[in-house]
C-alpha cells in the first residue's frame, strides 16, 4: 500500500496573526500578499513563488528537484503552476484551525546522467523525454500559542512515474510570543515517499512576522545526519 508523503508545497504558504496579539505558525496567503520559499535536503529542492488572490484562494508556481531510492540517483526535475483553497479556517478557544486542498499541471523529466545516458550495466538507455500530468494535496494543522501539529499528503502523477507523499509534524513552543518577537518552536518531522523508508527529523523553527526558518538533522538510520532547511519570506 502506497503511503502519501510531503514535498513542500505549494501555495499555502506565509506567517498571519492568531490573534491580534500573538505571532502564528500556520501557513496561509492573505489577499495581496507574495511569498518566496526554498527547501533544501541532500535529496531534495523545492523553490516556489505564491500570490494570495482573496482570502481564500492563492496561486503558486515552483521548481522540484527529488532524487529517488538513495543520493545516487539521478535528480528529477519537476515544474509545476497550482491554485489552492482554504477549506476551513476556524478560530477555538485557544487555537485555530487550518484545512487547505490544491491542484494543478506539472512537467516532469529525469536529469541526464554523466555522458546523457544512464548505464544499467547491460547497456546504456537514454533517459526518459519530458512527461506531463497533475499534482495535489490537501493540508490540515491546528495551532495554540505553546502547540503546532500537521499533516499533509502530496501526489505527483505523469505518464510513467508517480509519485505520494505524507508528512506529520509536532511542536512545542517554551515561551508564548508577540506578533513582533521572534518565536520558537521546537519538534519533530515523520516524513514518507512511497516506496522509500520513512524519515524522521528533529528540527527547530524561528519566525516573525514576514520571514521563516526551519532547520533540523534527520536520526533515522536510512537518512542520519542529513541536514533539512527551509526558508520562507513574505512581502
Amino acid at each position: 500500500m502506497n503511503l502519501i508523503r510531503l514535498t513542500r508545497t505549494l501555495a499555502v504558504c506565509t506567517i498571519s496573526l492568531l490573534t491580534t496579539q500573538h505571532a502564528n505558525a500556520g501557513f496561509f496567503i492573505p489577499k495581496g500578499t507574495t511569498m518566496l520559499m526554498s527547501t533544501f535536503t541532500p535529496d531534495e529542492q523545492n523553490y516556489e513563488i505564491a500570490y494570495g488572490f482573496d482570502r481564500r484562494v492563492s496561486g503558486a508556481i515552483g521548481y522540484t528537484r527529488v532524487k529517488e531510492g538513495g543520493t545516487d540517483r539521478p535528480w528529477r526535475n519537476v515544474a509545476l503552476a497550482q491554485l489552492a483553497y482554504l477549506i476551513e479556517r476556524q478560530p477555538t478557544a485557544d487555537g485555530i484551525f487550518n484545512a487547505y486542498v490544491w491542484g494543478g499541471p506539472i512537467a516532469q523529466r529525469l536529469e541526464r546522467a554523466s555522458g546523457s545516458i544512464i548505464n544499467t550495466g547491460t547497456a546504456p538507455v537514454a533517459v526518459e523525454p519530458t512527461r506531463y500530468g497533475v499534482q495535489g494535496g490537501v493540508w490540515v494543522d491546528f495551532e495554540t500559542l505553546w502547540i503546532y501539529s500537521r499533516v499533509k499528503v502530496h501526489s505527483f502523477k505523469t505518464e510513467g512515474w508517480r509519485r505520494n507523499e505524507v508528512v506529520a509534524q509536532a511542536m512545542l513552543a517554551p515561551y508564548a510570543a508577540d506578533y513582533e518577537d521572534i518565536a520558537s518552536w521546537g519538534g519533530v518531522q515523520i516524513k514518507r515517499v512511497s516506496g522509500e523508508k520513512t524519515e524522521i527529523t528533529p528540527y527547530v523553527r524561528f519566525f516573525q512576522r514576514r520571514w521563516w526558518v526551519d532547520a533540523g538533522i534527520s536520526v533515522d538510520r536510512a537518512h542520519r545526519n542529513n541536514l533539512f532547511l527551509n526558508l520562507i519570506y513574505t512581502f
